[in-house]
């Protein structure tokens, strides 16, 4: 009875050992390795993570063709999420076990980071989220030593509701002259960290909120919400949707003729989007993280560039996804390593020109981009599919246009 415990015990600490080595198995010699591998997580049929899986793959090509990190070429390998918690933990099992990824990149769906989140201490893996759920780096602040392999490269849904109440308060009611603003948001997890906020904010601005609704994400026909938004003498409204049905809420705003609306559809981001509505696009306003706009002096070739080997533009999740890439070659480079710690620090530490912003860098505390080291343009869509920025000032490549029916 003694010998089985014992031969019991042994056997579990040996698969234990076995198990730490293999999630361990991230933090590679790199004198030793041929390739840097990372693995880009996302939702194949989804345009914000192929946003990322074309950005990522598009800066390592670059990258290679110009040498490579101190000779070695870089590996991109994709798994895919589906957007779904049970999808992506496969994916990322995949990742680190099988393929033995040197470093993670992506994801858009916040639920699925979050859920993944969990799993990098075991795998000692550093994980670069492309995600606006706040609670993402809160974690790391609260807990630094449990989650200091999570970065977050994209800005979270608090800092994205400040800009749009700054948005509506020194556009829509600075420029346009409207006060009465409707709120028309999906329920989801990010919008639930973003649109009561916006409500609140946007009173205590002395800004009149004539109707606010989260609908369920099943909805499509939104004809009767469009009805009664008019007949609320609504001036302006700003939708909040990223993962519901956007067109037919567009094609329906046409079809009801209520306000002019602008603030957030990702959908509507991508330059497809408006075949995708049959040009009802039309006079719809949303914002981008990145436009063909002089943010830095990289961004208008890197937005030519893209369009013309992908067919479409950059949508939110493409600049930081491509930025990342090379923020993560330079800390490579510089430290001559793979090994996650030495990445932490690189990351902790760097300071990079990019796509989307001259100085691009993270918070130590939370691995949270830096509080004012991005823009988020608003872009009207235009007469022939045009993509106009119209705000802020010195992004501008042209001017708000009412929609035909709005006097």
């Amino acid at each position: 009875m003694l010998f089985k415990k014992v031969g019991t015990i042994l056997i579990v600490i040996m698969a234990s050992m076995m198990l730490t080595s293999t999630l361990g198995a991230a933090n590679r010699d790199f004198s030793k390795i041929e390739t840097v591998r990372i693995g880009v997580l996302g939702n194949i049929q989804e345009p914000s993570s192929i946003g990322i899986f074309n950005a990522t793959k598009m800066a390592a090509e670059e990258l290679n063709a110009a040498g490579g990190i101190l000779g070695k070429k870089i590996e991109i390998i994709e798994g895919d999420t589906e957007g779904k918690t049970e999808k992506g933990i496969n994916a990322f099992k995949k990742l680190t076990l099988s393929d033995k990824v040197d470093v993670l990149v992506g994801e858009s769906v916040s639920g699925v980071a979050l859920a993944l989140q969990n799993y990098l201490p075991q795998s000692e893996i550093v994980y670069v989220a492309i995600v606006s759920s706040p609670a993402f780096t809160e974690n790391i602040k609260k807990n630094y030593n449990q989650y200091k392999y999570s970065f977050r490269n994209s800005i979270n849904g608090h800092r994205q509701e400040k800009w749009a109440l700054k948005f509506l308060t020194e556009f829509v009611r600075g420029e346009l002259g409207y006060n009465k603003i409707a709120i028309l948001s999906e329920n989801a997890k990010w919008a639930q960290d973003y649109a009561p906020y916006l409500k609140t904010d946007l009173e205590k601005v002395g800004m009149e909120v004539v109707f606010f609704e989260m609908f369920d994400m099943d909805v499509k026909d939104f004809s009767p919400i469009f009805t009664l938004i008019k007949s609320k003498g609504a001036q302006w409204i700003a939708e909040v949707v990223a993962w519901g049905a956007t067109v037919p809420l567009v094609k329906s705003w046409q079809e009801i003729k209520p306000a002019p609306m602008g603030l957030v559809n990702a959908t509507s981001m991508d330059s497809k989007f408006w075949e995708m509505t049959d040009g009802r696009c039309l006079s719809q306003v949303t914002f981008n993280f990145i436009s063909r706009a002089p943010l830095t002096d990289k961004t208008i070739p890197f937005w030519d560039k893209y369009i013309k080997k992908y067919g479409t533009n950059p949508v939110y999740t493409t600049g930081f996804s491509y930025d990342t890439i090379y923020m993560l070659a330079e800390v490579i480079k510089q430290k001559k390593s793979v090994k996650s710690d030495d990445i932490i620090s690189g990351l902790e530490n760097i300071t990079y020109k990019g796509v989307l912003h001259p100085e691009t860098a993270f918070d130590k505390e939370s691995h949270d981009l830096l509080e004012g080291r991005y823009v988020m343009p608003m872009v009207q869509w235009q007469s022939g599919g045009k993509q106009i920025v119209i705000w802020p000032k010195q992004f501008k490549t042209g001017n708000y246009i009412p929609p035909t029916w709005w006097k």
